[in-house]
């Protein structure tokens, strides 16, 4: 079980605690301390010889994930986020699954989005979708929530460690993801396994940053794209009109925010990439329908 940890102090005691409440335990723990200067890795250490804790120089997400790896031993690897909760029966359920479907090689589940409000814990919808997940739909946008998330250590040995390019920090978890389900079958399992915190320090925060998210999925498919040039023959994704489409979905997450002037821009940039009629009517209904995708 892999904890990559930097500046977490206020919330990574409560992760480890449901690490090890697991009713299935762990055979290992190990907690990454990604050059914290607020006391987290005092907190990891507190754990010890229950965990083993590494610590290294600043370098991101998945330095920290990869230093881990290398480190585990274990036929199984999952990973939880320095803030995120798993549910008590999450590494049973999951490696009960694995064990009677040895074509997965990496398994997902839902997540519950929670957020500490004035004492309390507000839930906010869940993450995660599980209905046909494969290579092709994590094209249209990253469905798996990362503290949900177990693979084999076969997909380590044919696909390589996680990419630790400054790049793609924040997005490093979603770029693994498809590189992994380019060789392997992938799967979800349609119940909440984890808790997932909304704070204003995570990488990617509530998602209320639009344009990062654009941009750095789009760096993380053109990533996949460099390694693999075939995807789009392969898979029979226009890559324009996909591109156009993360577009017009940045701009109706603008037009939900009131924000006019900005959704379009986003459309205009669609428009830049593809004009097929496919296009405008997108367009045409990310601006006048309550709920699009």
């Amino acid at each position: 079980m892999i904890i990559p940890a930097y500046n977490a102090r206020d919330y990574v005691a409560e992760t480890i605690e449901s690490v090890l409440a697991q009713t299935l335990p762990a055979g290992e723990v190990i907690a990454v301390d990604d050059g914290s200067s607020d006391g987290t890795l005092e907190v990891l250490k507190s754990y010890e010889p229950s965990i083993t804790v590494l610590a290294k120089r600043n370098g991101g997400p998945a330095s920290a994930r990869n230093a881990a790896i290398r480190h585990s031993t274990g036929e199984y690897l999952a990973f939880i986020d320095s803030d995120d909760l798993w549910m008590p029966d999450k590494i049973e359920k999951q490696v009960a699954y694995l064990d009677a479907h040895p074509q997965v090689g990496l398994l997902f589940a839902e997540a519950i989005m929670f957020a500490d409000e004035n004492g309390e814990r507000v839930s906010r919808g869940k993450i995660g979708y599980t209905g046909d997940p494969n290579f092709r739909q994590l094209l249209f946008g990253d469905f798996i929530p990362n503290s949900t998330v177990i693979i084999r250590r076969s997909c380590v040995e044919r696909v390589g460690y996680l990419n630790e390019s400054p790049e793609l920090i924040a997005v490093e978890d979603y770029e693994y993801w498809m590189r992994i389900a380019t060789s392997f079958e992938i799967a979800g399992m349609s119940e909440p396994l984890a808790m997932y915190r909304l704070r204003p320090g995570n990488l990617m925060g509530d998602g209320s940053d639009i344009d990062k998210g654009l941009t750095l999925s789009l760096r993380a498919i053109r990533e996949i794209e460099r390694q693999f040039p075939r995807m789009w023959t392969e898979t029979g994704v226009d890559r324009n009109l996909l591109f156009a489409r993360l577009f017009i979905r940045a701009g109706y997450a603008w037009k939900q925010k009131g924000n006019w002037t900005e959704c379009l821009r986003k459309y205009a940039d669609a428009l830049r990439i593809s004009l097929k009629p496919r296009v405008f009517r997108w367009i045409i209904a990310a601006s006048l329908l309550k709920r699009w995708s």
